[in-house]
């Protein structure tokens, strides 16, 4: 009898922990997608970088600069708000195409950008020239106090960032979906979650977070 009491005590504890994460946690909605025996680092964690790739886009034949995001991958860019929350992140980082930018806008702050490869200076928009590098983007992200940051990316350059901030872990990066160092063609609406505790930082991911597709689409 005491032996299930204890058990009763315990799963009363663990509920009363959940809840007060989701109420102290600035970012609950988020915090509610995490696996159970992460969620606890998650909170502690002084740094969050979410790096995402763009949103579903207009075609997908499309890999100009230009290229739109189709009304699906608008309506992921809501659902990624959504999911985040209303309160506005610190820094919003992008590659210079303007399916990235329109998908990092999901963090309702000004869209730095940097150049979608480092001999590409041309922007999503006629005429824009971009001078900033992606190294620039570590080397800011790495070294400021901000506390949420948001990326978008591509296939490919999301797998950079996740190699450049949890290089040694190579299981987690697999896990997440980086083999060869990019990411399937079918892999969208997933958060990549980068968490710094202690000063080392960790990788989790998000399966399915801001993907609106039921049916293949673009």
């Amino acid at each position: 009898m005491k032996l299930f009491a204890c058990m009763g005590f315990a799963f009363l504890l663990a509920v009363c922990a959940h809840q007060s994460d989701q109420q102290t946690f600035d970012r609950p909605a988020l915090l509610n997608q995490v696996a159970d025996a992460q969620r606890l680092d998650v909170v502690r964690a002084d740094r969050h970088i979410l790096v995402v790739r763009h949103a579903r886009k207009s075609s997908p034949e499309c890999n100009a600069m230009d290229c739109q995001l189709s009304p699906m991958g608008e309506a992921m860019v809501a659902r990624l708000h959504g999911l985040v929350g209303p309160a506005p992140f610190d820094a919003a980082y992008a590659s210079a195409a303007c399916r990235t930018r329109d998908t990092a806008r999901a963090g309702g702050v000004k869209v730095q950008s940097h150049r979608a490869a480092d001999r590409l200076s041309k922007g999503c928009e006629a005429g824009e020239r971009i001078d900033r590098l992606r190294s620039d983007a570590y080397a800011d992200a790495r070294t400021s106090d901000k506390h949420w940051t948001i990326v978008a990316e591509h296939s490919n350059t999301v797998c950079q960032w996740l190699a450049e901030f949890v290089p040694d872990d190579t299981a987690a990066r697999q896990s997440a979906g980086c083999q060869g160092g990019r990411l399937p063609s079918s892999a969208y609406g997933v958060v990549y979650w980068l968490y710094r505790t202690d000063g080392q930082w960790h990788l989790t991911h998000l399966d399915n977070a801001f993907d609106v597709a039921q049916q293949q689409t673009p």
